[in-house]
């Protein structure tokens, strides 16, 4: 029987984490909810990340949060933890650079453009100057913290005078300024395409509510999306390209047909998204990670 770990920094698992726990069940393996500051790492004692003390107790350690407000240290530890379970060879999904260059904003899209995929364009500096000076050009711009998720501290403006008092928040709490130029979206919705292991499982319309954010935590309306081959093979080129097993592909079209991609999950959520689509995801999942633990 297969030892698989859902790995999380919520105490209580959230809703994606009971249905992978149920999937993986129903697939015959051992599964178990565990938590960061239970694992340690250990230089050269032939095991080099335990959990609770013990080594080599996993198959496969499904990732399914960072935690939130952690410390650049903390981030540098898990990290660590992921990679030294790695070494021990246990299936870590998603790896641990790609989720970590998925999770860093800026880096991730830097990686994106080089594979050739567009994204917005995009300014980050700790200059205020340098910032406004961005919002000016872009015309119409998002100010967004380096990493985050949900929609949460992401800000629209659409002149200097605005982003000034953004700006000067973010350097106040010491945080680099992402700007970024807004783009119009056609039919003003986004689309969240789901990829698991290179291939598209399912897809939705994320029409945004009252505010210019469409996602699904900011009361974004979600809808079954068709996909054309080409939004589907770039969906797929910016998951491979950031190199992960799964992943959540935020796209956005144009009023006249451009397509960009605006950010890439390695930890997605889908309760959204298997409402509108029927699409059992975690079961998709868990059959993946069964499948590379067994090959």
């Amino acid at each position: 029987m297969k030892r698989i770990a859902i790995l999380h920094a919520s105490p209580k698992p959230t809703w994606t984490s009971m249905t992978l726990i149920k999937a993986f069940s129903r697939l015959g393996a051992e599964v178990h909810y565990v938590l960061w500051e239970e694992f340690s790492l250990n230089v050269r004692s032939g095991c080099t990340a335990s959990y609770r003390g013990r080594c080599g107790h996993f198959d496969a350690i499904l990732v399914r949060g960072l935690g939130r407000g952690l410390t650049p240290e903390q981030l540098l530890h898990r990290f660590n933890i992921l990679k030294g379970l790695e070494h021990d060879g246990v299936l870590v999904v998603n790896p641990a650079e790609p989720l970590f260059t998925a999770r860093n904003k800026p880096l991730s899209l830097m990686k994106l453009a080089s594979c050739g995929i567009k994204v917005p364009e995009t300014t980050v500096t700790e200059n205020p100057g340098t910032a406004l000076r961005a919002v000016k050009s872009y015309g119409k711009a998002v100010i967004k913290p380096l990493m985050g998720s949900l929609g949460l501290g992401s800000y629209m403006v659409e002149n200097e005078d605005e982003a000034y008092y953004v700006v000067n928040l973010l350097l106040e709490f010491k945080q680099p300024i992402l700007v970024q130029k807004y783009l119009e979206k056609r039919n003003n919705r986004d689309i969240r395409v789901f990829t698991i292991d290179g291939e598209t499982v399912a897809a939705i319309y994320r029409y945004s509510a009252s505010s210019w954010k469409t996602n699904i935590a900011r009361g974004a309306k979600a809808v079954k999306a068709g996909l054309s081959e080409e939004q589907r093979r770039l969906a797929v080129e910016a998951a491979n390209c950031l190199g992960l097993l799964y992943a959540g592909v935020d796209l956005l079209e144009t009023p006249d047909g451009e397509h960009y991609v605006l950010e890439v999950n390695a930890s997605p959520l889908w309760r959204g998204l298997q409402n509108a689509t029927g699409v059992d995801v975690a079961a998709a999942i868990a059959r993946m990670v069964l499948e590379k633990v067994r090959s």
